[in-house]
């Protein structure tokens, strides 16, 4: 008799237990799964593979920031506040415009009141297959409406003792709610120097590469299909909001990555810019916008944090120039600026960025 009320003692002391730290996180919500920030609590915006999904649909926002890495030094308070709009900040490391437009296409399902995005389209990804994704796993319980998997969010250790903890520990510290600011943490600081980026930088053999029309034909057949699935097909769905789309101004070294191939495969990237224009000009509800041709800015490496990345200074500059419409591209400017950055980065004296 004393062995059964111990295991009936056992099993409800087990269950008050478990109950109980599925009511803290589920209070908690430091991944924001299932309400926004609570009033009071302490958040901090520091896993975009984690949060994203639940900065999408339960934060209030009218408008939104979404791309790449390229996108992470956007400043959601900043933004707000030159265009009169309240922002989130949507960034997916290392991922394709595939993941990204399935995120952007969820906000819009969720939150009617959307009607503003800037989104980076970056050439990098250009040319991918359509279901490209960065990773390969995603927490799908954070992603899904699937309710019985959420046992891997509410009952998951390492989410009690590093996430869920550490924000009742921020609450009692006193410390800032981060979550308020809706940016994530960002990691690019700004004191790296041109040598340090351009040591990042791994400059390829140089080489005259013979471009075949096959390859050529090929690149276009992916770049199209990519764009149509991944970029064009929101922005024609959705009429009503305004896209702010801009090519990210990468780095004279990401230009010499390039050029070391030859010229032929410089301006074959160029032409692919050209294609992405034309079809992006088209639209009504997008304005575009491409900093290539700021020399000043993309020949200085001081600006950068590898051939790719800028610092957050340069976010702030980009925002500004998207909001006071300068670098715009329109059908009456887009061939000089495509002409004006062909002669230029194809003519460049690239070796006198390492002597």
């Amino acid at each position: 008799m004393k062995a059964k009320k111990w295991c009936i003692a056992v099993l409800f002391t087990y269950l008050f237990i478990m109950i109980g730290i599925g009511v803290l996180v589920f209070v908690v919500d430091p991944y924001f799964h299932y309400h926004a920030p609570i009033r009071g609590l302490s958040h901090e915006l520091n896993n975009t593979m984690y949060q994203n999904d639940g900065v999408i649909k339960n934060f209030d926002y009218n408008a939104m920031i979404i791309g790449t890495s390229t996108t992470f030094g956007f400043n959601a308070e900043e933004a707000g506040k030159l265009f009169g709009k309240e922002f989130v900040r949507i960034t997916y490391l290392g991922e394709g415009f595939k993941r990204i437009n399935l995120a952007l296409q969820k906000a819009i399902a969720y939150n009617n009141e959307l009607s503003f995005v800037i989104r980076g389209v970056d050439p990098i990804w250009f040319v991918t297959d359509t279901n490209y994704t960065g990773y390969s796993e995603y927490p799908d319980y954070l992603y899904d409406n699937v309710l019985w998997n959420d046992v891997n969010y509410i009952f998951n250790k390492d989410i009690l003792i590093n996430d869920v903890i550490s924000v009742v520990c921020r609450t009692l510290s006193l410390k800032d709610d981060t979550s308020n600011k809706k940016n994530m943490t960002v990691i690019y600081t700004s004191d790296d120097n041109e040598g340090d980026a351009l040591q990042r930088y791994t400059r390829p053999p140089k080489e005259e590469k013979i471009i075949e029309q096959s390859e050529t034909d090929e690149f276009f057949r992916l770049l199209k299909q990519n764009m149509g699935e991944n970029v064009f097909s929101t922005i024609e769905a959705n009429p009503d909001i305004t896209f702010y789309i801009f090519i990210p101004p990468y780095s004279i070294c990401w230009w010499d990555s390039i050029n070391q191939y030859g010229v032929s495969v410089l301006e074959r990237r160029i032409s692919m810019e050209k294609y992405v224009i034309e079809e992006l000009l088209k639209y009504n509800n997008v304005r575009l916008f491409s900093f290539s041709n700021n020399y000043e800015l993309t020949c200085n490496m001081n600006n950068y944090i590898d051939e790719i990345h800028y610092k957050e200074e340069v976010n702030s500059k980009i925002l500004s120039w998207l909001q006071n419409g300068k670098y715009e591209l329109t059908k009456d400017n887009y061939l000089n600026y495509l002409s004006d950055i062909t002669e230029f980065y194809s003519n460049y004296n690239y070796d006198s960025l390492f002597e």
